[in-house]
């Protein structure tokens, strides 16, 4: 009798956490950006130790800018544990790296590395409209020119 009564309160005891979780998860809003829908970059050998630096932007409606603020490309030897900075391309000097009066937008640059050194790049991706706007940082896969 007694297991039964324990096994009761154990059950009603687990119901009464299972309603309060829900309610609790119920009332949680997880939003997206209100600018960023989805975006990527990626680093790929173009051969003899070209590389090429890609991004994607979707934004979440027209955006007055949509794309890279800046790719800052980082390098390292077979013999080095350290990524080193090496380039900075940004929207100033790379106008192509943003778009304009789009929902997606999607670009690339490229950088005569060295065969045999490992790159990869991080990437400031940007969507803004009406003056305000959000941007994330994308760090990509190394690739080996």
């Amino acid at each position: 009798m007694k297991r039964k009564i324990l096994n009761f309160l154990t059950l009603g005891f687990v119901i009464a956490l299972c309603i309060t979780s829900t309610a609790s998860a119920a009332g949680m809003e997880i939003q997206a950006s209100e600018y960023l829908n989805s975006y990527g970059a990626y680093v790929y050998t173009e051969g003899n130790g070209e590389i090429s630096i890609w991004f994607q932007v979707l934004g979440t409606g027209t955006m007055d800018e949509i794309g890279s603020l800046s790719i800052r490309l980082q390098e390292k030897s077979s013999t080095s544990s350290t990524w080193t900075y090496i380039k900075t391309y940004s929207q100033v000097s790379y106008p192509s790296l943003l778009g304009h009066n789009t929902d997606f937008y999607s670009s690339g640059v490229y950088y005569s590395g060295k065969s045999g050194y490992s790159y990869r790049a991080e990437v400031t991706v940007w969507a803004g409209k009406n003056g305000n706007g959000d941007s994330r940082v994308v760090l990509t896969e190394a690739v080996i020119a």
